[in-house]
């Protein structure tokens, strides 16, 4: 099956601790047509979409990664850059993905491993979604207690 070309200049971050991971996506939507751009975590990605201004059209990000999870990032961005388009993706099961904030069904998911036709299905999807209703469907983390000495 094949998509509708994408608009000229169409920019998709891609954010993953897992090198392979980023590669394959980069792979996929750069051999449909869009400008892909990388990064490894958190602090690379803020700088990324930083130098771009505003000029990203989407940000994929894995839900699980060290350090800040994508969630995390999600919220900061929605934070720095209202109506950013975030398209979050993870191999993991729902109660991981819970336990890292992720907590509703509303927000666009790829599930890894994907195909080349789930991604870019999921992508256009994404980048369909209107700037004005990008909301922060994500809770807060639960705090889990302290054990005491450990």
């Amino acid at each position: 099956m094949s998509f509708p070309f994408p608009a000229p200049a169409t920019t998709i971050l891609v954010v993953d601790d897992e090198r392979i991971s980023r590669r394959v996506a980069y792979r996929i939507l750069s051999e449909e047509g869009y400008r892909v751009l990388e990064a490894e975590d958190y602090a690379e990605a803020l700088e990324v979409l930083s130098q771009a201004r505003g000029r990203i059209d989407l940000l994929i990000v894995d839900v699980v990664m060290p350090k800040c999870d994508g969630v995390e990032l999600g919220r900061r961005v929605l934070e720095e850059w209202p109506g950013q388009r975030i398209l979050y993706m993870s191999a993991h099961p729902a109660e991981v993905l819970v336990q890292h904030g992720l907590t509703s069904l509303d927000v666009p998911f790829l599930a890894k491993p994907y195909t080349r036709h789930e991604a870019l299905a999921k992508v256009r999807e994404a980048l369909e979604r209107r700037r004005d209703t990008a909301t922060e469907p994500l809770q807060e983390r639960r705090r889990r207690p302290r054990l005491r000495g450990k």
